[in-house]
């Protein structure tokens, strides 16, 4: 455990024990207002909105995307024009980014443009003109969107995976909804979304960096008063339930396949959500350029994942992904590589999680907890702070400091984490989800030749899926 480097049970590095300054308030029509402050001669202002895709409807797929852009094309006080300018004035820097279960839009300045910046924020979710010539403009960019979906290999085989495992629940829809309802949406379409989700009891404002709490309360309080407090009509929601399946997208003209295995997993909330973090450091990322040509033969690296990847010599990529909603969760691999390693893609999704439930070493936990340790280190730029604040606050209603999560990790051991994973992923039933040249497993349509292999026993060293 020396040689390692590993601190006693229970222990975390030192500059993780530090929290910087956080305070929250909350205004009279129920937005919360939160700031964490840094010395920093520059601030992130980030409003957040506790709906995301996941409010849609099968009818209005898309909306939720596309109510945060029209949000930026103009008010009663400015033209779209106008809030451009006003940005690059201020040398300032506008983002916006719509998920599942939240939508943001940000603005990282100077300390000194805050209340500018609060201003425009304000302006935008408060008077948004949703003018229908603009709106018909906004649909031809979307739809260019779209049309480029293909270049985005992972982005696009994860929401493949999502709509694998919900199906025709919104939480399996895409975010920027469906390309082919996306001009069947309509600005009454826009209005009722904004009427249900959009209130101060379902939205936060984040300010990171060089905040002064009071002055921001304040500005907030003027720049965004005027909202309701409650919702004037109802949202669309209903429970995810988990579906496991096969999906194929097969596409011959493609070099490479791409390959993602997922899992049912804990939501946010639920008492494994820390060791599921935790996992996924523990999977990590493989790069061919990287790790195949290790000094080491690949037999003798400690990462199991690795150690499989670097058999198969035209597998290029691996990521690990955790995704954690509200009420589900998904917890997987991404691969990609030649299409001759479709079979042997698939198997190391579907292989690993389930020996961790009889092999793993402490070795391969404390790498992956001092790559989780360390990511929480690099979380320095203040849109990664405020996104991460963001979150917190829609899903769990709280900010959870990074020493809490180091603290909630750093009992976990080799025991722990086989237990988990024979809880999750021991004999359950995983999505599989192939696009690409993808013929070699295609014609293996039957779920069940999939499910076989995840019940890996000591005893069954021979898998179907790697003949």
């Amino acid at each position: 455990m020396k040689n390692f480097g590993e601190l006693p049970p229970g222990e975390i590095p030192e500059s993780l024990k530090y929290n910087r300054p956080f305070q929250s308030t909350t205004l009279s029509n129920g937005i919360r207002v939160v700031s964490e402050r840094n010395g920093s001669q520059s601030a992130t202002v980030g409003v957040y909105v506790g709906a995301g895709s996941r409010q849609d409807t099968i009818e209005t797929s898309g909306t939720a995307n596309a109510l945060r852009l029209m949000l930026t094309r103009g008010t009663s006080a400015r033209s779209k024009v106008d809030s451009s300018s006003e940005i690059e004035q201020m040398g300032a820097r506008s983002n916006g980014v719509t998920e599942r279960e939240w939508t943001t839009q940000s603005v990282t300045c100077m300390k000194g443009d805050v209340s500018k910046a609060v201003n425009i924020l304000g302006d935008i979710y408060s008077n948004a003109n949703l003018d229908g010539a603009e709106f018909e403009q906004c649909k031809q960019e979307l739809a260019a969107e779209h049309e480029n979906n293909f270049k985005q290999l992972q982005p696009h085989t994860l929401e493949l995976a999502h709509y694998n495992s919900y199906r025709d629940h919104m939480m399996g829809q895409p975010i920027k909804g469906d390309r082919d309802n996306v001009q069947n949406l309509t600005v009454e379409g826009l209005n009722g979304y904004r009427a249900a989700n959009y209130f101060g009891d379902n939205m936060v404002i984040v300010g990171t960096g060089g905040i002064d709490h009071e002055a921001f309360v304040d500005q907030c309080n003027q720049a965004f008063g005027a909202m309701q407090k409650t919702p004037t009509l109802d949202s669309a929601d209903e429970k995810a339930v988990y579906t496991p399946s096969l999906l194929f997208v097969r596409d011959d003209e493609m070099y490479n396949a791409n390959v993602a295995v997922f899992y049912d997993a804990p939501s946010v909330n639920d008492e494994d959500y820390y060791s599921f973090r935790l996992l996924k450091n523990i999977f990590g990322s493989y790069r061919i350029d990287k790790h195949a040509e290790h000094l080491n033969d690949g037999k003798k690296q400690y990462h199991a994942q690795h150690a499989l990847l670097s058999d198969l010599v035209d597998v290029t990529i691996s990521d690990s992904h955790f995704f954690s909603y509200s009420d589900c969760g998904l917890f997987g691999n991404y691969f990609m590589g030649n299409e001759i390693f479709s079979r042997q893609m698939n198997y190391c999704g579907v292989c690993l999680p389930t020996i961790y439930s009889h092999f793993m070493n402490d070795v391969e936990v404390i790498r992956g907890r001092n790559n989780l340790y360390n990511e929480m280190m690099n979380l320095q730029s203040h849109d990664e702070v405020n996104a991460e604040i963001g979150q917190q606050m829609i899903q769990t209603g709280r900010r959870v400091p990074r020493s809490e999560v180091a603290k909630r990790v750093a009992h976990l051991d080799a025991y722990h984490m086989k237990g988990l994973s024979n809880k999750w992923f021991y004999d359950s039933e995983p999505t599989f989800t192939n696009w690409g040249p993808v013929e070699t497993v295609a014609v293996n349509g039957s779920y069940k030749y999939f499910k076989v292999n995840t019940m890996s026993t000591v005893s069954n060293t021979h898998h179907t899926l790697q003949m």
